[in-house]
């Protein structure tokens, strides 16, 4: 593979993410509870990618910080539809889901899928799909209660369109990551679907963190 596209992808990649983060933090005070966690799910994820990159360069391998990523990224997600949430149960499951599954990621990265060489994908299958549940409910949500401010400057609708986006076509790729080290040909694909995926979600949670205001009309539509 062509290491000079290698690194300008990863290179964009890094930018974007970095112009995500910088719209998160200048943006913050401004932005209500839900997404000063998404901002902050930004940041964690611009420091993630930065250790990933310096990770792949000394050790060929993502593996480990994948394995870490993988419950960062959910708990920060999931805590992020606790706050957009109105129903008490669901706020519930959150946090039992958050409970649950962050010491059954350390157990997954010790002894069932080896931190060292193995990607998460035991973790990846029940949070991606719990995100997935989470953002069609959300949906029925604001379809309930639907709000006078128009759809494209919610900054709810930005965000929820990038959760369910990003989670059920990463779920392929992840499927596809323990594979595709036998299989150049395969790397190739995944590797290119991995990126197309992270750019996407990453400009529609730019333009949900540009668009939420705390300060928005919040009365619901007669």
């Amino acid at each position: 593979m062509n290491h000079t596209a290698i690194f300008i992808i990863t290179y964009l990649c890094d930018i974007l993410l970095f112009a995500v983060a910088l719209i998160g933090v200048l943006r913050y005070k401004r932005l209500e509870p839900a997404f000063k966690v998404l901002a902050t799910a930004a940041v964690a994820s611009l420091s993630l990618n930065i250790i990933e990159n310096i990770y792949i360069a000394v050790y060929k391998s993502n593996a480990p910080i994948y394995h870490i990523r993988a419950i960062v990224e959910y708990i920060f997600y999931a805590l992020t539809y606790y706050y957009l949430f109105t129903n008490r149960r669901l706020k519930t499951i959150i946090l039992v889901s958050i409970a649950v599954l962050t010491p059954f990621s350390i157990i997954n990265a010790l002894y069932l899928q080896p931190y060292h060489n193995t990607f998460p994908t035991y973790v990846n299958v029940p949070t991606l799909a719990l995100l997935v549940i989470f953002a069609l409910m959300l949906f029925k949500q604001m379809l309930l209660s639907p709000l006078k401010t128009p759809l494209m400057k919610q900054g709810t609708f930005w965000f929820n369109t990038g959760i369910i986006f990003y989670s059920t076509t990463m779920f392929l790729v992840i499927g596809l990551s323990n594979v595709y080290k036998s299989d150049l040909s395969l790397y190739i694909v995944v590797f290119y679907l991995w990126y197309s995926i992270v750019y996407i979600f990453a400009i529609l949670v730019g333009i949900a963190l540009f668009t939420d205001n705390r300060k928005i009309d919040n009365n619901h539509a007669v």
